[in-house]
């Protein structure tokens, strides 16, 4: 009588943590976190039967397999302050920097994109026009 054989099942959907292009992503190799913040995901290729991620600030592929997705791409275009301005995410182009990152609140995060020199009066133009968008939202809860 023949030992029966339990071969593994093979999977056909995509791996749960799989990053796609606009993520926000860590790259964990040996244990370390490489990046000090989360970066965009820029482009993905397969090379040689192995997935690699290319991300903002860097042409340099990481394996798809050492990235950890932070925040998915679907969360950021659905945040309430890009439906206000009518702003549309995107990822970063070669001009264009992360500036500044952080958190306002349990719930938000905020990042600030520039592109060009960023001096005292471009900033003063930048807080007047967040005075202006909390003046909106100010009328909204009324």
């Amino acid at each position: 009588m023949a030992n029966p054989v339990n071969f593994p099942k093979l999977r056909s959907e995509p791996e749960q943590n799989a990053a796609n292009i606009g993520d926000l992503v860590q790259w964990t190799s040996g244990g370390v976190d490489q990046f000090e913040m989360p970066k965009r995901v820029r482009r993905v290729e397969t090379r040689e039967g192995q997935e690699w991620a290319f991300v903002e600030g860097t042409e340099t592929a990481v394996p798809m397999s050492e990235l950890t997705v932070v925040t998915p791409a679907s969360a950021a275009a659905a945040s309430p302050m890009m439906a206000l301005s009518g702003a549309v995410a995107s990822p970063l182009v070669d001009e264009e920097r992360e500036w500044l990152r952080g958190s306002l609140s349990r719930d938000t995060n905020y990042r600030l994109i520039v592109s060009g020199n960023l001096g005292p009066k471009e900033l003063g133009k930048l807080i007047k026009l967040l005075q202006a968008q909390k003046a909106v939202l100010d009328d909204d809860t009324d």
